[in-house]
């Protein structure tokens, strides 16, 4: 979880979350109209995984951080499903009306550091007035096929 660059001369940022890696399970439910009382109903559970930054991302004027309860003095979390879908759970701010967190990379890895998927580019809401913080949850989707082998993701951004 090393911040590798910080940069005010418009280069990008490069971050990395070796993990803070928690998996669990959510059960969903499949039920018919009428079960009768000796069938057993069908559960999918979908698993998640955590990855979290350490540490807030600074950009300029430019911050990214938790939004998840015990998170907001650390960096965001993406948050994996085992369905495709994911979020990263975040708070921006930023001193200067007019700007927005831009994600110009965010990279899945496995145990090998090889590259499963990367998202495209995304933003968070632009701010408005100075000194705003938003919460921000981006929500994503990648290839179901990768959940089990991700161990760690980073992040190229910019503000």
């Amino acid at each position: 979880m090393t911040d590798e660059a910080q940069s005010n001369n418009g280069e990008t940022a490069e971050t990395e979350a070796v993990v803070t890696m928690v998996k669990r399970d959510e059960v969903l439910s499949a039920s018919t109209d009428e079960p009768k009382p000796e069938e057993k109903l069908d559960t999918l559970a979908i698993q998640t995984a955590d990855f979290r930054w350490g540490a807030p991302l600074r950009y300029g004027d430019c911050k990214l951080s938790g939004l998840l309860s015990g998170t907001l003095d650390k960096g965001p979390t993406l948050r994996l499903r085992s369905d495709g879908t994911a979020e990263l759970l975040s708070r921006f701010f930023s001193t200067d009306d007019g700007d927005a967190w831009v994600i110009e990379r965010l990279v899945l890895s496995d145990n090998n550091g090889t590259a499963l998927f990367t998202f495209p580019r995304f933003w968070s809401p632009g701010t408005v007035t100075d000194n705003q913080v938003i919460n921000w949850i981006a929500r994503l989707s990648f290839p179901a096929i990768f959940f089990s082998s991700v161990t760690g993701a980073s992040m190229s951004y910019r503000c």
